[in-house]
């Protein structure tokens, strides 16, 4: 498959996804439906990463602290953005939530020029960007309490 199919499939699952925790979240308690499904989701993807890939040399996730720094961060900034991704389907809905957390190239765009000192984008990028932006403005104008 293309880079673009796995994107929009992708893109299908967290859709499916934000719908299915709307749900649960008006049948279950918050914190005992979310802990449960972020438990379960990364034991699935661990099974099945494993039967895809069964020869992976993992002494490397250990084997320098620079590594592990960075696998730190990830998993900090990555349960922060699950977290307050579930929080706000929780509070609001997941189609309000989805229309703001797409913001999310943005910050992709700021830390890679930050941190990397590099920009992916071109005129269209960036027009796309600023679309993103407006986007985003225009939904908490209109429903952001």
């Amino acid at each position: 498959m293309t880079w673009w199919t796995y994107a929009l499939l992708s893109a299908a699952c967290w859709g499916a996804q934000y719908v299915l925790l709307e749900t649960l979240f008006k049948k279950l308690d918050f914190a005992a439906a979310y802990s449960f499904l972020s438990i379960a989701n990364g034991l699935l993807v661990a099974a099945v990463l494993w039967i895809l890939y069964p020869k992976q040399n993992w002494a490397k996730l250990g084997g320098s602290l620079p590594i592990v720094g960075l696998i730190g961060l990830y998993l900090l900034f990555g349960t922060g953005a699950y977290l307050f991704n579930a929080l706000a389907i929780k509070e609001k809905n997941a189609t309000l939530a989805s229309l703001l957390e797409i913001s999310y190239p943005l910050f992709i765009i700021l830390f890679t020029a930050i941190f990397l000192r590099e920009i992916h984008l071109n005129v269209h990028g960036w027009l796309g960007a600023g679309l993103i932006l407006i986007g985003c403005v225009l939904v908490v104008a209109s429903r952001g309490h």
